[in-house]
Formats: C-alpha cells, structure tokens, sequence
C-alpha cells in the first residue's frame, strides 16, 4: 500500500495544485481513481452534471473558423523550444502546443516569435496563444489571460565549473556580475532587488537577447554569473559543464498566455489543461523535456482546513501605450530555403543579399529609426557581417515592405541559420523573428536538385538597385540580379519579363530578353522606372515567363522622399 501511495502522490499533488492555485476558475469535476488489489464489480455510471459553456469570443471563432490555432512561440529558449541541429523546433513548449491542438482535434501552427513582443502579437490577434515558459505576474496578469499554472519554475544562478561561489540569499549577486536575458522575470528581479535598490552597480547587469549568449560569456568570464530559471540552468549545467551554484529564491508559475476578453478560448484551454494536469500527461511531459523531480514540478499542496489565502492585488493598470508594435513575414524575395529542407549554396567568402518580404500588422507607424537586426543563428558565424538595417522609409499598418541585408557567406564549409528581429526606438523587439539559411558545402556535398522546381521558383533573384531612396518624381533604374535555377536555357526569343501588380512606376508594362541566359547562369534585368509624386514606400512586383508559364517573381520596394 506505501509503494501504491507514492506511485499516485504527484496526481495529488497536481489535484492540490489545480484546486488551490486555480480557485477562480470554473470549477473542472476531477475523480481520481485508487488501484485495488482486489478487483471490484462495476458500479453504474452516474452521468455528470452538464453545464453551459461560456459564450464565445471572436479568438474562439475565429480559430473554429480556421480550423486551426496560431501559437506564438520563443524558439530560443532550451530546453522549452530551440532548434535542434537537424533545424527542428523541439522542446517541452513545442509537445505541450501540439498536445492541446490534439485535445482540442484542431491543427497547431506554430510561429517564432520574439519574447519581448508575444503580448502585443496577442493584443493585435496576430496569435491566439502564447506558450513561452511566461511566468504569470501582476504585471502580465494586466495584459494576458493565463491558463491553469502548468509547471513551478524555480529561480537558479549559473557559474562556471569549479566555482566556489554559493549564493544563498540573492542579494549576495550584488557583488557579480550578471548575466541575465532581456524581458525575463529574471531580469526584473536583479534590476528592482539589487540596481534600483543601488545594492548593484548598473553596470554590473548584462541583459541578452539570448540565453546562449550569456552562457558564452559566462564560458569567456566576460561575466561572473547568469540567472536563470532551473529548468534553463539544468539544461545548460548537463550541456556546457556548468554548475548551478544557488537556486530558490522566487518561484516562477508558468501558464498558457491568451488575449484577455476571451471566455470560451480560456474554458476550453483550461478544460484541456486540467486534463493532462490530472492523468499524469503533464508530468510526463515535464519530466521528458525538464527532467525535473516530481517534487520540483508543483507546490507544497496547501494544508486542509485552512484559510484560503488572499490573492496579491493586481498592479494598477498603466497607460496603455499609444499604439502596439507587430510584424508579420509573408515571404523570402530572395534565397528560400523551404524550411532548412533545401538551403542554397552560397560560395564561401561570396557576398548576397537576403531580401524579406514583412507586413506592419501592428498600430504603430514604422519610421527610419526602426531596425532589422541581427539576434541569434545555429553557428557564432551565422551571423554572415550583417549590420543593423534602418527601415528605408516609414511603413503604415497594414503595409508590406521588402527588408535586404547584405551579407558574407561564411569560410568553413557548413550549413548556417540565422535569425533577425525588429526592434524599435526604444530598444524592444517585437513580432516574428526572420531568417537566413544557406549552405557552403561543396558541390559533392550538396549536390543541386534534378526536380524542376514548382512555377514561380525557377531562379534566384537577388535585388542590388535601388538601394537608396528616391525623390518625388525622380527617374531610377531597379535591377535584379538573376540566376536561372531551371535545367533548361532561357532564350531571348521566348522568354519575356513583365510587370504583375503594385504601383506601376515603369515606362514599358513588358520588356524582352535581350540575351539568352543559359542553365545556371546570371544575368542583369533592368527596368526603367520613374518615382511617384507622393512621398512613402512603394512596392512593385514583376515576374519573368515563357508564354503563359510563369518562372520566377522579382519585387522591389521603393522609399520616396521630397525633393
């Protein structure tokens, strides 16, 4: 019978966690049923009481309508997501989105996104849940609705190996210095606890867009310490060699991030939750992903007969910001590379430029002092010398524009990936994280593709002009550089390039080939074009066909300026 007990003690704990912590919701009937060594005869079912669903809001609709849920997810964060080196997202966040699609029988689709911007991307219904290891405070609580609490993250401190340091009480940080990741909890704790209470030198505190990032400096003793979640610091103990030198501190509930004002998606969130949180799915998923003790997963349940505890006011709602930052990718312009299924070779030391084509879903206009930025890749080399691209002119909400970076193909003959993120004057990023993938593998080793490539992918088209921004009325050349990725010649007499859609600022709607560009050729194709009398950003689309097939697509957007 001991052994018995100790095999459904974390059910009872998690029935504890889900009754105490979760008292505001509406009530879930749970039934846990205690094994017998002698088999009794079955009782007859009594039906369960029906209740009437909430109403429904229009997240809730609107996934229905779809058939299909949008989750905005951290992709940099082990060992809840991360891409994995055969360019993957796995991790605890990636199994706990699919089984709630599963539940709920509706396909998940899953979106990388920056940690700083998943509540706007809830706000502006690019998202309808964010699942990022997003620890419940009363901040948040302000601007998202959480699930039932799924997991206790505790607070842990990271050292290198061999380390004498012990931090037992967390004021003891102030004499480090410490790494800790942008928009965390963390983050806030060492800022308000030890900076703002000058226990800490301001320049002491090391903020990162990446938790990979301050574990390399902490691996170069560029800083002393890192803060992070246990989970986090677990990971990276087993897999740099570090050690965990304190941990304690401030416990992190982690839940389900949804729009606020969304009744019937939070009761069906929650319904789906409090099963897996009551037939052990939820700890086999925490103990798969975090490897986590089953005493490490929930709180101390809250004795009987006692009071229940009175929950921490909310913090006052703040002025809400004038308006909500939010990006979209609709598209590669150049250098697709089908998921990392099929990168393109780029020769090592050769220059390209990598063109995305991103929509401004947010309510904020975009101005010049707005930045596409470089933030994390598989490889230190991923980042390719790319620099900080200003936004070329001010792009509206509702707006696409056509973003390029010039980069460098690495030396060392491998597979890199890169991730670059928006980021606006005050320093936040925000929306979807894009990126660049390409090969410098040899030929032998990554040998070209024989299938002919759908329509409208038969070349790679890097933009190289303008790249400047134009008058009111002045007169430009665009010109694309394109190579022919197609297995047959493009001849002059039947190959033509003409304009699609977009704001027409060409003199000649069609132009011919004036040379024939053999397989696996380059070519220039140059269009003479005129700019508009209104200042702004202005997109123009053309395409190169053979009669009524279309090979390729070629796009440029155009930042007008007054004269």
């Amino acid at each position: 019978m001991k052994s018995m007990l100790l095999r459904i003690l974390p059910v009872l704990m998690i029935v504890s966690l889900l009754l105490g912590a979760c008292s505001s919701l509406p009530a879930v009937p749970i039934v846990v049923t205690l094994p017998s060594a002698t088999p009794e005869p079955s009782a007859t079912s009594v039906p369960r009481a029906t209740t009437t669903p909430p109403p429904s809001d229009k997240v809730w609709d609107r996934i229905v309508a779809n058939n299909k849920i949008v989750v905005g997810v951290d992709w940099d964060y082990p060992p809840f997501a991360y891409v994995d080196p055969n360019f993957q997202v796995v991790g605890f966040d990636i199994a706990l989105s699919e089984e709630i699609g599963r539940r709920l029988n509706i396909p998940i689709e899953i979106q990388n996104f920056t940690f700083e911007g998943l509540p706007n991307a809830l706000q502006i219904n690019q998202i309808d849940l964010a699942i990022a290891a997003i620890s419940i405070t009363p901040e948040r609580a302000n601007q998202m609705s959480f699930s039932p609490i799924y997991y206790v993250n505790q607070t842990a401190v990271l050292a290198r190996n061999g380390s004498q340091v012990n931090i037992t009480d967390f004021k003891q940080l102030a004499g480090f210095r410490v790494g800790v990741r942008r928009g965390t909890v963390y983050e806030n704790m060492v800022q308000s606890l030890l900076v703002d209470t000058k226990l800490m030198n301001a320049d002491k505190l090391f903020r990162y867009m990446k938790a990979d990032e301050a574990v390399r400096d902490l691996a170069a003793k560029r800083v002393d310490l890192v803060v992070t979640g246990q989970a986090t610091a677990r990971y990276y103990s087993t897999q740099q060699g570090l050690q965990i030198v304190g941990k304690g501190f401030e416990q992190q509930d982690l839940a389900v991030a949804m729009r606020l004002g969304t009744p019937r998606l939070k009761a069906e969130i929650d319904r789906v939750m409090a099963e897996m949180l009551t037939d052990g799915t939820m700890l086999s998923l925490i103990q798969q992903y975090l490897q986590s003790e089953t005493d490490e997963v929930l709180p101390t349940p809250t004795p009987t007969n006692q009071p229940t505890a009175t929950a921490a006011p909310l913090v006052p709602t703040a002025t809400p910001p004038a308006c909500l930052d939010g990006m979209k990718f609709v598209a590669d312009v150049t250098y697709a590379d089908n998921n990392m299924k099929t990168p393109p070779y780029i020769k090592p030391g050769d220059r390209f430029v990598k063109t995305w084509r991103v929509e401004n879903t947010g309510t904020c206009t975009w101005t010049p002092d707005y930045q596409l930025v470089y933030a994390y890749g598989n490889l230190e080399a991923a980042e390719m010398s790319g620099q900080p691209l200003n936004i070329p002119g001010n792009v509206a909400p509702g707006q696409l524009v056509d973003l390029s970076v010039t980069l460098i193909a690495p030396q060392e003959p491998l597979t890199y990936q890169g991730f670059w993120q928006m980021k606006n004057t005050g320093g936040w990023r925000f929306g979807q994280t894009v990126w660049v993938g390409i090969s410098t593998l040899s030929d032998q080793d990554n040998p070209p593709s024989t299938a002919q490539p759908p329509s409208g992918n038969y070349c790679a088209v890097t933009l190289t002009a303008p790249l400047k921004s134009i008058p009111v009325h002045g007169s430009f050349d665009t010109v694309w550089t394109v190579k022919n990725i197609s297995a047959e010649d493009w001849a002059l007499d039947s190959v033509d390039y003409k304009f699609i859609s977009g704001t027409e600022m060409h003199e000649y709607a069609v132009y011919d080939f004036t040379q024939t560009i053999k397989a696996g050729e380059s070519a220039k194709i140059i269009v003479d074009m005129v700019a508009p009398a209104t200042p702004g950003i202005y997109n123009t689309k053309w395409a190169i066909v053979a009669g009524s097939r279309t090979l390729c697509f070629m796009s440029v957007s155009v930042t007008v300026i007054p004269k």
